[in-house]
């Protein structure tokens, strides 16, 4: 099966268990995390909204619609679906009702935190001296206020403790280093480097905020399943990172079977130290099945920039293809058909 995703020689690495993945299962963990994409929506409704609508008004900040999106929906949505919920699926549980809140807000404080250091230039040290103070907003930008405001809010839910004081400054030093991604001669292995460092000490970040006390294993797969989800996001963001500058492995490597190639040892690897873990084999199997539900989307993306290659020849100058070329329809029945097929097929990756 590896053979038939990856193109080339079978990797020396691989064999096929019994982590199969049936039809009736992959419908499972799809209803499933669907299920929980619409209880995290109403929860970030229920809880997070009215916090903000509420300090936004107190502060004078009007959020612009870009804004709404990412602090509303795109930070907390995947902070808890694709990081946190992850992470617990391999103990066998579900997060708390106080976990839920906690990653919640930090994923609306982490979009806030990025705009300051993308956008308005602020230096991690000066986040992290925000963060770490009392609380006071005096003289702040409003957005400054508002990511106070959330904090002081996660400070009331016990979110504070050493291990994410410790993971929160190492976090904010790689999203600052990550600003070289807007260099067009960066090279591919100091994306990789970069993209690796800044995503899996965020990760890191997202662990110690739950109730959990973490093997060293086990901190490797929560680290190591972040590159992973960023080559996951960057598949659907081909076009926009393109567009605003962002080098990514995506608009860098020498061809799409390279990053195919790239994406499933990385996947290889995340399944590696899931069976390497102490934990239950039912866990074990089930974290890398609702794992591959995420990420079978990416091979899909995969396949729809591969056709955009043929076409152009590599390595493709992506400011010339179309965004059409570039962005994939995942409402295309023979997409969705795709993804089935490439997820089952990842849930073997062992």
């Amino acid at each position: 099966m590896f053979e038939e995703l990856k193109g080339d020689k079978m990797h020396p690495n691989i064999f096929l268990s019994f982590a199969s993945m049936n039809n009736w299962q992959l419908i499972q963990h799809g209803i499933g995390l669907t299920i929980d994409g619409y209880r995290q929506s109403a929860f970030i409704n229920r809880f997070l909204k009215p916090l903000l609508i509420n300090h936004t008004k107190r502060i004078n900040y009007q959020l612009s619609t870009s804004e709404k999106k990412k602090v509303l929906f795109y930070y907390p949505m995947y902070t808890v679906l694709a990081c946190a919920q992850m992470y617990v699926a391999i103990k066998g549980r579900r997060l708390s009702n106080d976990e839920t809140k906690r990653l919640t807000l930090v994923g609306a404080m982490a979009t806030l935190c990025d705009d300051l250091i993308d956008e308005d230039g602020w230096t991690r040290e000066a986040i992290f001296d925000l963060l770490s103070k009392d609380g006071n907003e005096a003289g702040l930008a409003k957005k400054a206020q508002l990511l106070v405001s959330l904090n002081n809010e996660l400070k009331l839910l016990g979110g504070f403790s050493e291990k994410y004081f410790t993971q929160l400054k190492i976090a904010l030093e790689w999203q600052a280093v990550s600003n070289k991604q807007q260099d067009p001669n960066i090279t591919l292995e100091e994306i990789v480097h970069i993209c690796r460092e800044k995503n899996g000490h965020t990760s890191l970040m997202f662990a110690s905020l739950l109730d959990e006390e973490w093997s060293s294993i086990e901190l490797k797969f929560i680290y190591q399943s972040a590159i992973v989800g960023q080559i996951t996001n960057d598949s659907f963001d081909v076009y926009f990172d393109t567009q605003n500058g962002i080098k990514t492995y995506f608009n860098t490597a020498s061809s799409i079977a390279q990053v195919k190639s790239f994406f499933l040892d990385e996947c290889l690897q995340l399944h590696q130290l899931v069976m390497q873990s102490g934990n239950a084999l039912t866990n074990k199997l089930h974290t890398i099945k609702r794992m591959s539900v995420l990420h079978g989307f990416t091979l899909t993306a995969i396949d729809h920039l591969q056709d955009t290659e043929n076409k152009y020849g590599a390595p493709v100058d992506w400011h010339k293809a179309k965004r059409s070329e570039m962005v994939t329809d995942m409402w295309k029945n023979k997409n969705r058909l795709r993804t089935l097929k490439h997820i089952k097929a990842l849930a073997k990756l062992i």
